[in-house]
């Protein structure tokens, strides 16, 4: 007769809980922060069709603003997908085909920015294009890629804000700052808090042209220069100052695989 200790059957929702492979608190923390990077796109649809009239006074082909969002929401679920397979943990930035996705769609992002704007102009077509067909060319070769996209960000920072006159289109360099900022976090502490606020600031750059959009078509006067600047210096000394203490975070504990049998 077997008088072995039966073993415990393990339910469904414990299997899927445990391949999030984090703390309860910090899963949904990171999980909601994916799931509102996805949806903000959406945001960029909904303010340019409310404003496309005002759009097509100012832009030249504003209707490319909707594939750029579409590019971004491409690139979200990309990214987020990449973190789930990965279980959420980020060891690095390892060449893989869903990275690959994610950066590439955020550039031609950008650079169907760059067209919605000025468009109109015949060279300005290639030209974009090629620039931004380099990034997805230099990450399969091993090649620095934060200049292209740097290129291609500046550039559409540009032309939308001679579009628009609202210096808040370039607050997304700031946010490139604050992403940059919390992946450095991340990986040297291993504290997944960070992945969330790495993700949710990502996201900011689309919130700020929505807003430029918005100010714009209704003749308000939104941030000047001078308080884009004190806001966007707050920001990054703040930052700076507290990275001695994020960096003595302790790494995220990993939670168990359950026992197949």
């Amino acid at each position: 007769m077997d008088s072995s200790t039966p073993s415990t059957a393990i339910k469904p929702w414990q299997r899927v809980s445990r391949e999030i492979d984090l703390p309860p608190a910090t899963a949904v923390w990171v999980l909601s922060a994916h799931v509102i990077t996805i949806l903000i796109p959406l945001l960029q649809v909904v303010v340019v069709n409310q404003h496309f009239a005002y759009l097509s006074s100012v832009l030249d082909k504003p209707g490319l603003l909707y594939l750029s969002a579409g590019l971004f929401l491409v690139a979200s679920v990309c990214e987020s997908a990449q973190n789930t397979l990965d279980r959420w943990y980020l060891t690095g930035v390892p060449p893989s085909l869903l990275d690959w996705l994610f950066s590439s769609m955020i550039v031609y992002g950008l650079a169907f920015q760059v067209l919605a704007a000025v468009g109109n102009t015949g060279w300005i077509w290639p030209v974009t294009l090629l620039v931004a067909t380099l990034f997805p060319i230099a990450y399969l070769l091993g090649l620095p890629t934060p200049p292209v996209q740097a290129v291609v960000g500046l550039a559409a920072g540009v032309v939308i804000y001679q579009a628009l006159n609202q210096p808040i289109v370039f607050f997304s360099l700031v946010t490139v700052f604050m992403t940059l900022f919390f992946l450095d976090i991340m990986l040297k502490t291993m504290q997944q808090v960070m992945h969330g606020f790495t993700t949710i600031v990502n996201s900011l750059s689309v919130v700020s042209l929505c807003a430029a959009i918005i100010w714009a078509a209704n003749g308000q006067k939104g941030w000047t220069w001078l308080e884009f600047i004190v806001v966007s210096v707050i920001i990054i000394v703040a930052l700076l100052a507290a990275r001695p203490k994020l960096l003595k975070l302790p790494a995220t504990p990993r939670t168990k695989e359950p026992n197949p049998t």
